[in-house]
């Protein structure tokens, strides 16, 4: 009973309640919020679930640093759900999604589809360009797949986001939200002040309680990178604001 007045406050009396009833019959491949333009599909039984209670329901990404983004880039966009709701509140941006997973990927492309200036690249961040492997390292499912650097052929390509800023065009990155299941110790290590000066927002969320050490790098870089920035967590994100881009 809690739950279903839990969904109805949040999205009203009938969507509230069409909702609470696919989530609790796992008929979610086809789920349209109020506040959205466009459905989107998730997979029953799967991480795809806490991952829609993470970003609509407890809102961990509604944060007031925001203002009208230009440019956000998505790295490690799961299933694109961070990046759906950046195109509703602000359909004027531009989004770049980074995912290194092939199933992931698909899903956010399809997810994705319905939305203009849009780009989705089936690749991993990572300190330089590079060949990647991508596999469950820690039995954590869908959103926690993790890649490694390997020397042979490798499952995806890496690109680094210097890489990233010269394809599309891009003087700043506006938002940059990272969730990238323990990559962010090697994508802070080394090459990050050709690129961390252009970013006026992080959204990170680090990941020392799966593999120590990810969330020391990340502070030495941004210490090193900008001299003046505020900072402030909200749930398991850390949120960076570069003030000398205010």
């Amino acid at each position: 009973m809690k739950q279903i007045v839990r969904f109805i406050l949040k999205f009203g009396f009938w969507s509230g309640l069409s909702l609470y009833f696919k989530f609790r019959t796992g008929r979610v491949e086809h789920v349209k919020l109020p506040n959205l333009r466009h459905s989107f599909s998730l997979r029953k039984n799967t991480s795809d679930i806490p991952t829609f209670y993470k970003v609509f329901f407890y809102n961990e990404y509604d944060i007031d640093v925001f203002k009208k983004p230009k440019v956000i880039v998505d790295g490690g966009s799961n299933i694109g759900l961070f990046a759906i709701k950046m195109k509703n509140e602000y359909p004027d941006s531009k989004v770049i999604c980074i995912e290194p997973d092939l199933e992931n990927f698909n899903l956010t492309k399809k997810n994705l589809s319905s939305y203009n200036n849009v780009f989705v690249e089936n690749c991993g961040l990572w300190n330089k360009d590079a060949k990647l492997k991508v596999y469950d390292k820690f039995n954590l499912g869908k959103w926690g797949m993790v890649v490694e650097e390997v020397s042979n052929e490798g499952d995806v390509s890496a690109i680094c986001l210097k890489s990233l800023l010269q394809k599309y065009s891009i003087d700043y990155i506006d938002v940059l939200k990272l969730d990238i299941e323990t990559s962010e110790k090697i994508l802070f290590s080394k090459n990050y002040e050709e690129w961390l000066p252009r970013v006026k927002t992080i959204i990170i969320e680090l990941h020392d309680w799966v593999e120590e050490g990810c969330a020391k790098p990340f502070f030495e870089a941004i210490n090193k990178s900008f001299k003046k920035y505020s900072y402030l967590v909200k749930g398991e994100n850390t949120i960076i604001a570069n003030n000398d881009l205010a």
